[in-house]
Parts: C-alpha cells; sequence; structure tokens
C-alpha cells in the first residue's frame, strides 16, 4: 500500500513537471534596454533602473544605457547614482548631448546655477530645437534672478534654505574642460582639490591617475590607480587605468597581461578592445589589432577612436592611402579633431634612401692620401623589411677597388632585429675579395624618461684576402639616457685570422642630441684594424656632427686620428643622406 501511494506521488511530481512552462530565454542586452527605456518612459523608474543595471552587467561600456539609467535615477531623486551614470556615460562619449543635459539637471537641482547653465546652453546650441533645454535654460536663468534679489536673511527666517552647490561636481566638471583643453597640470590641480572633499571618490581617483601619467607622473599614477583598487577591488576604470600606465612606460609584455585578463571578465569592454589592438599594433600583431578595432565598431558604429586605430593599422603595414580614408571617416564622426588632422598632413611614408659619403686620409711620412667614397640605395620593402646596396670606390698607394654589398635588414618584433650582407670587389688589390657578415640587435628595456632604451648587439664578419682569412666578432651595449638625449656605447672587437693571429680590443662612444636637429657624436677606439689582410693594432680618436636640414635631408661631417704603429692617419669625412 505504502509501496503504491509513493508511485502516485512520484507521477503526480512527473506530470507536474511535463506540464509547467519552459524557463524563458534570457534577455538580450537589446531586449533590457528597450523595456528599461520603455519603464522610464511609463514613469516605473524603480523597475526602469533595474532593467538598465542588468543590460550594463552584461555590457558596461553602453553609453545609451548609462544615459537613460541617469534619467532613470532622477526620476527616483537619487543625484548621486543619476551623476555617476551621466559621468561614466560622459567618459565613453564626451559628446553626448543627452549626457550633457541629464548632468545639467542635477546641477540644477544641487543649486549649483553657473555650471547648470554652462552645460544646458551647450546643449541648447548644439540642438536648437530641444524644447527640454530651452526650458532649462531658462528656469536656470529665472534661479539666477531669484538668487540675486534675495533678501536678507533677517527678513527670510524661517524659509528653507536652498541646498548647497556640490563643490566636487564644480571641480570635476572643472578638471574635465581643463583636462579636454590640454591643460593638464591645471587639470590636475582641480582633480587634487575635488580628491581633498571627496578622497574616497574612486572616479576621481581614476582621473588623476590618467593625468598624472599623461604628464610621466608614472609612479603618482600607479599610486592612484592603487587607491582606487584598494576602496573598489576590481574596478574596470582603474585596472584599464593600470594598463594604460604599463603602455606609457612601455612594458608592452605587462600591458599584454593585464589585458587579457580584463577581456576575460568584460571581453566586450569598447575601451579594454581598444586597448587590446593598441597593444597588438606596439607588438606588431597587426591581423590582431585590426580584429580588435573592428569589434569596438561592431559594438559603436561611431567610434572615431577605433576609426584612427585602423587607419593606424595600415600605416603600420605601408598602405598609406587605405590609412588616410580611415582616418577621414573618423573626421567625418570627429571635425576639427587635432590628433586626426595631423595625421592626415603627415607626409606618405617615404620608403627610399640615398646615403652618400666621402674620406679623405692625410699619411704621415709623405705617404700620400688614401680616398674612400661610397654610395648606398636602401628601400623599405615592409615596414619590418628593408633591403639595400651599396657601392664603394678605395685608392690606397695608387692602387684602387671598387667593392660592391648587398644587405637585408629584418625586424621580427618591437625589440629584435637582425640583418645579413654580402660584398665582393672584383680584381681586389686590398680590400677583401667577398666578406660576408650578420648582425642581431635585442632591446632588452624599453625607452623611458629617465634611462632607456638598452640593448645588446652583435656583429659578425668573415673577409676573404688574397693572402689571409679574417674572423670578426663584435658583442656591444647601447644606452640612452636624459629622456634619450644622450646615448652611449661600448663595443668589444675580436679578430683572428687563419693562421692562429688573434688581436682584441674595444671602442667607446657617446651621441647627443643637442638640438632636435643637430646632433653631435665622439669616441675613442684601442682596437685592431684589418688593412690588405693584415691585424694592425690602431688607436683612433674620432667625433662628428650631424644636422637633419629639413625631414627628407640629413648632412654629416666627421674627424679622426689613428695611430699606427708605422704611420699616423687623419680622416676627414663628408655625407649626405636624403630619404623619399
Amino acid at each position: 500500500m505504502r509501496r503504491g501511494r509513493r508511485a502516485i506521488i512520484a507521477a503526480c511530481v512527473f506530470l507536474a513537471v511535463a506540464a509547467a512552462p519552459a524557463a524563458a530565454p534570457a534577455q538580450t542586452v537589446d531586449e533590457l534596454y528597450a523595456s528599461g527605456v520603455k519603464a522610464r518612459q511609463a514613469q516605473n523608474f524603480d523597475e526602469a533602473a533595474d532593467l538598465l543595471r542588468r543590460a550594463l552587467a552584461l555590457k558596461p561600456d553602453n553609453a545609451d544605457a548609462l544615459v537613460q539609467l541617469g534619467f532613470a535615477e532622477l526620476g527616483r531623486n537619487d543625484l548621486p547614482a543619476a551623476r555617476e551614470a551621466f559621468s561614466k556615460a560622459l567618459s565613453l562619449a564626451p559628446a553626448y548631448l543627452d549626457a550633457s543635459f541629464g548632468m545639467a539637471q542635477i546641477e540644477f537641482r544641487s543649486g549649483n546655477l553657473d555650471a547648470a547653465l554652462s552645460l544646458a546652453e551647450k546643449v541648447s546650441r548644439a540642438e536648437p530645437g530641444n524644447a527640454d533645454a530651452t526650458t532649462l535654460v531658462a528656469n536656470i536663468r529665472k534661479a539666477q534672478q531669484a538668487g540675486s534679489k534675495a533678501k536678507p536673511a533677517a527678513a527670510t527666517a524661517g524659509k528653507p534654505r536652498p541646498p548647497r552647490p556640490d563643490p566636487v561636481a564644480g571641480l570635476m566638471e572643472e578638471s574635465r574642460r581643463l583636462r579636454a583643453s590640454g591643460e593638464l597640470p591645471e587639470a590636475e590641480k582641480a582633480y587634487r582639490r575635488a580628491l581633498r572633499a571627496a578622497p574616497k571618490n574612486t572616479d576621481i581617483l581614476v582621473a588623476l591617475g590618467l593625468v598624472a601619467g599623461s604628464q610621466q607622473k608614472f609612479d603618482e599614477a600607479g599610486h592612484f590607480f592603487d587607491q582606487a583598487l584598494a576602496i573598489r577591488p576590481g574596478l574596470l576604470d582603474a585596472r584599464l587605468g593600470k594598463v594604460r600606465l604599463a603602455i606609457w612606460q612601455g612594458d608592452v609584455p605587462g600591458a599584454r597581461a593585464m589585458i587579457d585578463d580584463v577581456l576575460g571578465t568584460a571581453p566586450e569592454n569598447v575601451e579594454a578592445l581598444g586597448l587590446d589592438a593598441r597593444i597588438s599594433l606596439l607588438e606588431q600583431d597587426y591581423a590582431r589589432a585590426e580584429q580588435s578595432f573592428q569589434r569596438v565598431l561592431v559594438i559603436d558604429p561611431r567610434n572615431a577612436e577605433a576609426l584612427v586605430g585602423i587607419g593606424d593599422v595600415r600605416r603600420a603595414r605601408g598602405d598609406d592611402a587605405a590609412a588616410r580614408d580611415a582616418y577621414r571617416q573618423a573626421l567625418a564622426l570627429e571635425p576639427g579633431s587635432r590628433d586626426i588632422e595631423q595625421r592626415l598632413a603627415a607626409p606618405p611614408p617615404r620608403k627610399w634612401r640615398l646615403d652618400l659619403g666621402s674620406e679623405v686620409s692625410d699619411l704621415t711620412d709623405g705617404l700620400g692620401d688614401w680616398t674612400d667614397s661610397s654610395a648606398g640605395l636602401a628601400y623599405r620593402l615592409t615596414p619590418q623589411t628593408t633591403i639595400s646596396g651599396r657601392t664603394r670606390v678605395a685608392t690606397r698607394f695608387g692602387h684602387t677597388d671598387v667593392q660592391v654589398e648587398g644587405r637585408i635588414d629584418q625586424a621580427f618584433s618591437p625589440t629584435v632585429s637582425a640583418y645579413a650582407l654580402a660584398a665582393a670587389t672584383p680584381d681586389a688589390d686590398f680590400l677583401a675579395r667577398y666578406s660576408i657578415g650578420a648582425g642581431a640587435s635585442w632591446q632588452i628595456v624599453a625607452p623611458a624618461k629617465a634611462f632607456g632604451p638598452f640593448s645588446l648587439n652583435i656583429d659578425t664578419r668573415y673577409d676573404d684576402f688574397a693572402n689571409a682569412d679574417i674572423t670578426t666578432i663584435s658583442p656591444w651595449v647601447q644606452a640612452y639616457v636624459l629622456d634619450g638625449r644622450l646615448g652611449l656605447s661600448a663595443r668589444w672587437v675580436h679578430a683572428a685570422d687563419d693562421i692562429g693571429t688573434q688581436a682584441d680590443g674595444y671602442v667607446l662612444r657617446a651621441d647627443l642630441a643637442v638640438t632636435q636637429r643637430f646632433n653631435v657624436f665622439g669616441g675613442y677606439a684601442d682596437a685592431p684594424e684589418i688593412s690588405d689582410g693584415t691585424l694592425v693594432p690602431t688607436r683612433t680618436v674620432f667625433g662628428g656632427v650631424s644636422w637633419d636640414v629639413t625631414d627628407p635631408l640629413t648632412l654629416r661631417a666627421s674627424l679622426a686620428h689613428e695611430q699606427r704603429p708605422t704611420f699616423d692617419r687623419t680622416i676627414f669625412g663628408l655625407g649626405l643622406t636624403t630619404r623619399f
């Protein structure tokens, strides 16, 4: 009997489950947004806020949903929540007029009449037919006039006081305006005043981090981002700020690790996708960079920054015409943008480079003169690959040799590059009959304001002379200081011939950028010189200048003095480089 009751109960449960309606599918962002807007328009503000927050949980950077949430919070009279929503919308889309109108209403209700009027007039000017903006402007002006005619406090005793202006809101608005106009030190001061008034405001902390980082105050910027994360762990804006900080400091691997972590939790965030694209561009992963920028455009078709990024990718690939097309599309979305106009004004990349140089050497002890002249032509096949050829004509003691050389340079990444060369001298008298060489460079420290870049390099060469074979290996290091204006290098030179003779030495050199266009260099060498198949110990003091007359034209001059066991040699050199 008991077993029968169990069977009946089980059958009833089964029938109830089978008859229950299927669970409703999860709503999409668009569905939640549409329902939220409909609820707000029906003045169901609590329901609207809930729906719009659910939409933002799926797509945090939806500026439209943020604006609608702001208006829903205004309907609930929750001014702090409304301010947060409109502020986020403006950070994503600074020209979003509905968000500015919402901020104007907040300032009006908060008693910040000057700030409210400025925002409302901005909307009214941009949209002359916007009746709500026109009405708000009129109401703000009436409130200002009423305030200017207010009676003394004694006469108004017992009446409620108007709300005090929110000092933080005014300072934030002032800071955003200063930052947008490029006045970063002034914007930083305004943000710091706002932070003193609201030390736990994460929006201010993130903004301060971005302003400090833009001024290369990297330690301070990192401190502000960390403060924001301590208050709100996992705060997306602060995490993205740290990604930007890593990019500014040249820490591409660190930036990559952080942005991959962010995308793991916010795969459709427009700012994160844009940063992923920028990092890919630095990594020379152009396919991923363009893919990420295109994903941004799918989410936000009017995102001018993504179009600029696509132009940068195309320019990096060497397709200047396609890059300009993307820049023009971006400029149509942001007319008057100085950044985009500068990209369009940049001349097409010059793929050819011509190098001409000539040296005359004066020998002591009445040994006469030597000459050494060369002409080289290089072509940038791709942004990573350059091929070049050079012809050298040298005279020594009445003999003339003509050498022809070919070379290829390849960049494998932003930090690693290499080259290979081959040269031949038909009917050689004193130059090598043929030569082969190769070298590589590895940048181990990225550029920074105080120090960097720092690179490790190596050059190798094999020369076949009529009477000897000589192999040269030369590792060297190079570092830059003083914001990249002073370069220092140290080279070790090891040479050996085919009968076991070996020689070692070193070369020290310094390069200084005196001005943006004028550079000087100098150094000292105590290293073996290969002369007619013989390793000759040589000490050299050298120096010179270079002058960028125009962007495509550089002139050079140099002077060196060598001391050899049998004679001294003074070398005068002139040269030029032109790009076209």
